[in-house]
C-alpha cells in the first residue's frame, strides 16, 4: 500500500450509544455516552482533593504511543445527588466514596446494573487516605477492565456492521479471517500477508495481518518489534520516493504479555513514522504462535489522523484486530 501525499484518513466510525447491545431479551435500557467516556460519581470535595487527583493520575493517565498527550479516557465527574435520569445508564461508571463502617478499601466490578453492557466500578474505603491508596493500587486493573469492556462493545458493533463480510488470508498452513466492517476495503491480499483500510478525507485506519515463515516456540518484545517492522516497512510506503513505515525508536513504547482464550499473546504499542518522510501516528501490534504450525501470527493496526484526536480511532482499530480467527 502507498500512503498518498495527502493521506485520506480512515473511517471515523460514528458509534451509536447502543453499540454492542444485541440482546434479544433486553429488559434494561441501552447504555448512553460515547466510547472512552467514564462517569466518576463522587463528592465534589473528594474530586477537588487527593482522591480526585488520584483518579486523574491513575485512571485517566495519558496513553503511551500518542504523538500528542491524550488521556486514556474522558473523565466526567458528577456529584452523587446529580447521578440520576440519563446519567444512571452511562456506559462506564466509577462510584468513589468513603464509608467509615468499612474495615478496609474495597474495589468491585459489576455489569448491567442499570443498562445493557454497562460497567460499574465501586471504589470504597473507610477514609480519604485509604481511598487514595485504593485508587492508586487498582488504577491499572480499572483501566484494563474499562478497555476490555469497550473493546467488547466495539467488536459486537463491528460484527453487526460487517455482516458476513470477511477478509481471508491464505497460508501454507491454513487460512485466517478478519472482519471487513462497513467502510473498510482490502488493500492487498497475498499468500502470508493482507491489509485492509478505511479512509476518510481526514483519517486512515489500517490493519495488517501476516504469518511469518519462521517457526518459533515463544516470542519476546524484541522479536515482536522486529517482525512488526519487517512487515510494515515492506508493505507501507509513503508519498516520497523511497519512504516507508518504521517504528519510531525515539518514542516510548509499551509491551505486555497476556493470555486470552487459551492463547498466549504479546502486545506492543508505540508510534510509527516514515523513514524518508514526515508522517506518523500511533500503532498497536500483537502476535501469538499458531499451535498447529508453530508460526507466529502478527497483527498490526495503525492510525493516521493529522490534527485529530486519535484515541478512539485507535480503539476501533484494536477491536477489529482481535476479530482475527483461523478457519477450521
Amino acid at each position: 500500500m502507498r500512503l498518498p501525499a495527502i493521506l485520506p484518513a480512515l473511517l471515523m466510525m460514528l458509534l451509536a450509544s447502543s453499540c454492542g447491545d444485541t440482546s434479544l431479551t433486553r429488559t434494561l435500557p441501552n447504555v448512553t455516552g460515547s466510547t472512552g467516556e467514564v462517569m466518576i460519581v463522587m463528592e465534589r470535595a473528594l474530586w477537588d482533593g487527593a482522591a480526585g487527583a488520584a483518579v486523574r493520575e491513575h485512571i485517566g493517565a495519558n496513553l503511551i504511543g500518542m504523538p500528542q498527550p491524550e488521556p486514556a479516557f474522558r473523565l466526567m465527574p458528577v456529584n452523587p445527588e446529580g447521578f440520576r435520569d440519563i446519567y444512571v445508564a452511562h456506559r462506564n461508571v466509577i462510584m468513589v466514596n468513603t464509608d467509615s463502617g468499612k474495615s478496609g478499601p474495597e474495589v468491585t466490578f459489576s455489569r448491567n446494573r442499570w443498562a445493557e453492557t454497562q460497567l460499574v466500578i465501586d471504589v470504597t474505603a473507610p477514609d480519604t487516605l485509604s481511598l487514595v491508596t485504593a485508587i492508586r493500587d487498582n488504577g491499572e486493573v480499572i483501566r484494563k477492565k474499562i478497555n476490555d469492556v469497550e473493546r467488547e462493545r466495539l467488536t459486537a458493533w463491528l460484527k453487526e456492521s460487517a455482516g458476513k463480510e470477511r477478509s481471508r488470508l491464505t497460508t501454507d498452513n491454513g487460512s485466517w479471517e478478519l472482519l471487513l466492517p462497513a467502510g473498510y476495503e482490502p488493500d492487498f491480499n497475498r499468500r502470508g500477508v493482507m491489509m485492509i483500510s478505511a479512509e476518510t478525507p481526514s483519517t486512515t485506519q489500517s490493519v495488517i495481518v501476516s504469518v511469518s515463515d519462521r517457526r518459533m516456540s515463544r516470542m519476546d518484545c524484541f522479536e515482536l518489534a522486529d517482525l512488526t517492522e519487517k512487515v510494515i516497512s515492506a508493505e507501507v510506503s509513503g508519498p516520497d520516493p523511497g519512504s516507508f513505515m518504521v517504528i519510531e525508536k525515539r518514542a516510548q513504547t509499551s509491551c505486555r504479555s497476556f493470555r486470552r482464550d487459551s492463547t498466549d499473546y504479546i502486545e506492543m504499542r508505540g508510534l510509527w513514522t516514515l523513514e524518508g518522510g514526515f508522517m506518523g501516528g500511533p500503532f498497536i501490534s500483537y502476535a501469538f504462535i499458531d499451535k498447529e504450525s508453530s508460526l507466529p501470527v502478527v497483527v498490526t493496526g495503525f492510525v493516521y489522523a493529522p490534527g485529530d484526536e486519535k484515541r478512539e480511532l485507535l480503539r476501533q482499530v484494536e477491536a477489529l484486530m482481535y476479530t482475527l480467527e483461523k478457519n477450521p
